[in-house]
């Protein structure tokens, strides 16, 4: 579903430049954020400059500017666990030990793994034992034909200077597949992204072009930090058809006094589609005529659920005058409740969360408006508002409505 011109969710937020020690608040208080990378120093939540505290993608790409690399150094292949990038150096043979921690970031990964490591082979085990094999040890990755990535040209923000960049990808499998993983990263400075997939995009852009802020249509991902992984419950998955294509749009907000180097790269793992049995899809709840007068004030909206659905992960969207934002169930279940309106953490459903058929889904924000304006719907941060519930959701039912989106704009 294409949502007109002004119903772009995460539309424009202002993203804070360099770190900040304070919790950034989240959904329930010790909710997990789902598929969220855990490779970034607590407490920091932007580093549009080079040696602010940031996440593993930030700093990678603050030293060899290419995110597809970074790509590679900072996520681990599906399956394995993800590194600590810059907090251990390799620990093959101590006999060179680095003198400086790995501020300069591998350009090529250390493939200096022990080669003929058995010094003293064991002459009387490898008849029956084929221990001297170590060259293939990366048999624990799965196979790479399971994956494919992304990446945007790269493009630059002035200082103060903020922009919407959206570029089309061909669809590279030409046939219907499950996507169970979807992994963004996004250079210093990013604020969000969406990965739209349609058939109007299957044909290579070839290069990033100015595409409005407010665009929304159906998407695959979305992000709103620099290194985010989404990956799905087993036999779970999001279609992907072989006529789609992909967009990608990013919003950049430079606070800094110099001008950013900037790039997003998407990797996504599929598997066949008869390796599903659900479909999952995005649930965009919407408060598209909101009006928020001077003052305090708060405005709901009510949606009824069409069919049973589990809801796998939710997260709010406010701008800068919403200081509360609560998502319930006519049940009394809480689906989301938080007050950060720039970076808020999105709540992961473990087990998933079942809503009945005709349940309702109440969701509020509440505004300080100091201002004697009369706040409207729209992108803008600060002459704007906007109410947002965005959610990740499949049928219970293997047979019907799996991978349709529930959207609601009014």
């Amino acid at each position: 579903m294409n949502w007109p011109i002004g119903t772009g969710v995460f539309a424009s937020l202002f993203i804070l430049a360099g770190c900040s020690g304070s919790d950034k608040g989240s959904g329930q208080e010790g909710a997990p954020a789902m598929g969220q990378s855990q490779n970034f120093t607590p407490g920091c939540t932007r580093a549009p400059a080079c040696g602010d505290c940031g996440s593993c993608v930030e700093q990678c790409f603050c030293a060899i500017q290419d995110t597809a690399r970074c790509a590679s150094i900072c996520s681990p292949p599906p399956g394995t666990n993800p590194p600590s990038f810059p907090t251990t150096s390799p620990t093959t043979t101590p006999t060179t030990t680095p003198t400086s921690t790995p501020t300069s970031f591998p350009t090529t990964t250390p493939t200096t793994t022990p080669t003929t490591t058995p010094t003293t082979t064991p002459t009387t085990v490898p008849t029956t034992v084929p221990t001297t094999v170590p060259t293939t040890v990366p048999t624990t990755t799965p196979p790479a034909a399971n994956t494919f990535e992304i990446s945007t040209s790269k493009f630059d923000i002035p200082p103060g200077g903020e922009v919407y960049k959206c570029q089309n990808f061909r669809n590279p499998l030409g046939r219907d597949v499950a996507v169970v993983v979807t992994e963004s990263f996004m250079a210093p400075g990013s604020h969000h992204m969406f990965v739209f997939n349609g058939t109007s995009y299957n044909a290579d852009s070839g290069a990033v072009a100015d595409c409005l802020g407010v665009e929304f249509h159906d998407y695959i991902h979305v992000a709103q930090r620099p290194d985010v992984q989404i990956t799905y419950p087993p036999g779970i998955g999001r279609s992907y058809k072989g006529g789609e294509g992909l967009r990608v749009l990013a919003h950049y907000l430079n606070t800094s006094s110099s001008a950013l180097s900037a790039q997003v790269t998407v990797r996504f793992t599929y598997v066949q589609p008869t390796d599903v049995q659900f479909l999952a899809a995005q649930m965009f709840l919407n408060q598209g005529r909101l009006i928020v007068g001077p003052g305090t004030s708060k405005h709901s909206s009510q949606f009824t659920v069409p069919y049973a659905i589990r809801m796998l992960n939710a997260v709010s969207h406010m701008h800068s005058r919403g200081t509360h934002f609560t998502a319930t169930t006519n049940t009394g279940a809480t689906i989301y409740d938080g007050s950060n309106w720039d970076e808020p953490e999105a709540r992961a459903f473990d087990p998933a969360l079942d809503i009945a058929a005709g349940s309702v889904i109440t969701w509020a924000c509440d505004y300080n408006n100091p201002t004697a304006q009369t706040l409207t719907f729209g992108e803008s941060a600060t002459q704007n508002e906007m109410c947002i519930l965005n959610a990740v959701f499949y049928p219970t039912n293997p047979g019907a409505n799996q991978g349709a989106p529930l959207d609601s704009n009014f």
